[in-house]
């Protein structure tokens, strides 16, 4: 048997501080116990952090890159050794307003693509869809959409996920419910913000995945979930509601900022 670590949804911005952020990832997965850690990106329309450390274009003062391809980077802390995993992965925007990662896959999907032809293209490549939890968006019509979609794929298709965007002490939502009633698996991550200091986000909230199958890569962990042949815990702690609160406040702020 297999275990991993993992933050299953993180996205990287201009205002980080890459090395503190990465740094803060391993220290709050390995706060749970000692496995190896990953975590998946899911960049955004015009981010492109991977690719630029893939190829050495992001100068990180703190780590060295021991090996980078298309599946994969490693990343290895100069001060303990402790070695993190960084999936690929994007966020698109559905043609219904909601949102789908596809991860451990580096190809570009575009935005505005129906949710049920970007769950068909991202396995298509390989990749691991999953349709994240979002404060407002699986509400009304869009609540519609995902469950019109739980009926029309399987477990097999895609992942479900939990964020730390959903606050403490706030039921599991009934479509997360019927999910799991029909055998869809759910993944958790932090989903961090696009402003300074939600580097601390990183690894707060995220999955312990045990597999079956030994010798298992990060990516075919996910894979495994799918299939199947893996289960996924929750770990970490998600936002306060006072704090679920603030950091929305911080990014309307920013986002009024940049306008």
């Amino acid at each position: 048997m297999t275990m991993f670590l993992a933050d299953t949804h993180l996205h990287l911005y201009p205002c980080y501080d890459l090395d503190q952020t990465f740094s803060g990832l391993i220290d709050r997965l390995a706060a749970e116990e000692q496995a190896p850690r990953f975590g998946c990106l899911a960049e955004r329309a015009g981010c492109n952090f991977y690719a630029q450390i893939q190829a050495g274009n992001i100068v990180l003062h703190d780590f060295s890159l021991q090996s980078a391809d298309s599946r994969q980077l490693i990343l290895q802390r100069k001060s303990d050794n402790r070695q993190l995993t960084l999936l690929p992965g994007r966020q698109i925007i559905a043609a219904e307003r909601i949102e789908v990662l596809a991860l451990c896959t580096d190809v570009l999907f575009a935005d505005g693509t129906p949710a049920a032809e970007l769950i068909r293209s991202i396995r298509a490549q390989n990749g691991v869809p999953v349709l994240p939890w979002s404060p407002g968006k699986w509400f009304f019509q869009r609540g519609k959409v995902i469950a019109h979609l739980l009926r029309s794929f399987t477990p097999q298709d895609f992942l479900i996920g939990d964020v730390s965007l959903r606050p403490h002490g706030w039921p599991l939502p009934l479509l997360m419910r019927n999910a799991k009633r029909f055998g869809y698996q759910i993944i958790s991550g932090s989903d961090p913000l696009p402003f300074t200091s939600e580097e601390k986000q990183f690894g707060s909230y995220g999955s312990s995945i045990s597999c079956a199958e030994a010798d298992l890569s990060p990516g075919d962990a996910l894979r495994s979930l799918l299939a199947g042949k893996a289960e996924a815990a929750s770990i970490g702690r998600r936002s306060s509601p006072l704090e679920l609160l603030r950091r929305l406040r911080y990014n309307a702020h920013a986002r009024r900022q940049i306008r």
